[in-house]
């Protein structure tokens, strides 16, 4: 059962409508094409672009407007197939990983210096990145002398390969980055008080418990008993994977799984699916009591 202030701003997450926009993970901002699972159904999104222009390099034939529709979930599938991966059609972090591996292999031998690619009027580094399909961060690499108040319409930059593309998708490297994609990819599971599973649902601890427990480690089933476990972590010093745990009724009442910038996965309350939420949020960054790290 939610506190009162956990209704109160339940309440205020549905007013206008817009609960499911706020809490459903194609909604959320991020940092770099690979750090957010995308699916059926999210329109106009720089990532979507991102993943057509990919899918496209590797013969899938996709339209790309940035709207994860019908074609778009088509050639999602069929890649699924062919790399021998569940054919779901959400692109997290193992269709991540395997785009990354295909990239690679189809850049061998390719220019590494990439392109050439003409400033034009109205143009940003955000908006050629798109239109490119890289990233900002690897445009950036590719052209270490040019700044977004130094974009003058006929620059030529360097539009870098799909190797350097493939560079900026993340792979599970540690245990903690694992438990974070894995918690992830729960996005969307509806919350059912002492739900501990994908089919029957998930309340905060049960995720928590859940996603470990597919890696090997069992952990206490309740937010207190997790807050007794691993090892205290500075706010400063939290890493993907960390357990981060608040105090919203006078003791560790609730725990999330940190996934990195500032941002951790939580199953909150009733009503409510599991879903991506920042730290630096008022009502979260009131509660926050600390963080935990089960590995080492």
């Amino acid at each position: 059962m939610p506190s009162p202030k956990g209704r109160r701003r339940l309440k205020e997450l549905i007013i206008g409508g817009a609960m499911l926009a706020v809490l459903l993970p194609p909604g959320i901002s991020h940092a770099a094409f690979g750090q957010e699972v995308l699916r059926y159904g999210t329109t106009d999104h720089t990532d979507v672009r991102v993943l057509q222009v990919v899918l496209n390099r590797l013969g899938y034939g996709v339209t790309v407007d940035g709207v994860f529709g019908s074609g778009t979930l088509y050639a999602v599938e069929s890649f699924q197939r062919t790399h021998h991966i569940a054919p779901d059609g959400v692109v997290g972090n193992y269709t991540f990983v395997a785009l990354a591996q295909a990239s690679r292999a189809q850049s061998r031998g390719s220019d590494p210096r990439g392109s050439a690619y003409t400033v034009q009027t109205g143009d940003t580094l955000s908006s050629i990145a798109a239109k490119e399909g890289v990233t900002v961060t690897a445009l950036e690499e590719a052209n270490p002398n040019i700044s977004a108040s130094a974009l003058q319409v006929g620059l030529v930059l360097v539009i870098p390969s799909a190797s350097a593309v493939a560079a900026q998708l993340p792979a599970p490297s540690s245990f903690g980055a694992q438990l974070a994609q894995l918690a992830l990819k729960m996005g969307g599971v509806r919350y059912v008080y002492g739900g501990s599973s994908p089919s029957a649902g998930f309340d905060c601890s049960g995720l928590v418990y859940y996603v470990a427990q597919q890696l090997g480690v069992t952990l206490p089933r309740t937010a207190s008993g997790q807050w007794q476990s691993g090892v205290a972590v500075p706010a400063g010093d939290l890493q993907p994977g960390d357990l981060v745990f608040f105090n919203t009724q006078g003791y560790a009442s609730h725990v999330g799984i940190y996934i990195g910038n500032g941002q951790f996965v939580q199953a909150e309350t009733w009503g409510t699916v599991v879903h991506v939420t920042s730290l630096s949020t008022s009502y979260w960054a009131d509660s926050y009591l600390g963080a935990r790290r089960i590995y080492q």
